[in-house]
C-alpha cells in the first residue's frame, strides 16, 4: 500500500503518527529514533517524493547501539547517506564556525544522559532551518547553532556535511 500522508520534513520525534513505532529491538522512534528522524529529513530534503513511510520500511540498513536503547550508531549516518548517492564530509567540530555552506548538516552532541542528532537543511537565507531541536524549525548559521548548544551545556560531539546527489534535471 502506497502512502498517501505526506508529513513532510520532520520538526519532531515525538509526533504521535510514528513515535511509538519500534527503533531497533527494544527503542521507539520517540525515544531513540533522532538519527533515524535526521536521516529521513536529509534524504527528503533532496528529494520531496520520499515518504516517510517507505523511508521507515526500508530503515534496515540503520544500525543502532545497544539494539535500539541509545538510538542511530554514528558511524552508520554517512554510510547510510553514501549508499543513496550523497556526498557526506566529516567536518570538525572547531572548524565548523567558518565550514563551507553544504546542502544539509547532521548534528550530533552529547549531554550528561545520551546524545541526539539534530538535522540542518539549507534555506534560501544561506544558512541552515534546523530540525528536531526547537519547538518550530529554527534558521541559523552552523555557528550559531553550535553556540546555542554549548550554552545549554550540551557537546558537539560530530558534524556531517552533505550534498544531495545530483538530479537528471540539474
Amino acid at each position: 500500500m502506497k502512502e498517501t500522508t505526506d508529513y513532510g520534513i520532520l520538526n519532531t520525534q515525538h509526533d504521535p503518527r510514528f513515535s511509538e513505532r519500534r527503533f531497533g529491538r527494544f527503542g521507539t522512534i520517540a525515544k531513540n529514533g533522532c538519527g533515524m528522524i535526521a536521516l529521513y529529513n536529509v534524504e527528503r530534503a533532496a528529494d520531496p517524493d520520499i515518504r516517510f513511510e517507505e523511508f521507515y520500511s526500508a530503515r534496515k540498513p540503520i544500525k543502532t547501539n545497544l539494539f535500539g536503547l541509545l538510538g542511530t550508531r554514528p558511524s552508520t549516518i554517512a554510510k547510510n547517506l553514501r549508499r543513496k548517492r550523497f556526498d557526506v564530509t566529516r567536518i570538525r567540530v572547531r572548524d565548523a564556525h567558518s565550514a563551507e555552506l553544504f546542502d544539509a548538516v547532521i548534528v550530533l552532541y552529547w549531554h550528561f544522559f545520551g546524545a541526539h542528532y539534530v538535522t540542518g537543511i539549507r534555506n534560501r537565507a544561506g544558512a541552515y532551518t534546523f530540525y528536531n531541536e526547537f519547538k518550530t524549525p529554527m534558521s541559523m548559521t552552523l555557528g550559531a547553532f553550535l553556540d546555542h548548544v554549548r550554552k545549554r551545556k550540551l557537546h558537539p560531539y560530530r558534524i556531517w556535511g552533505i550534498r544531495f546527489p545530483e538530479t537528471e534535471a540539474s
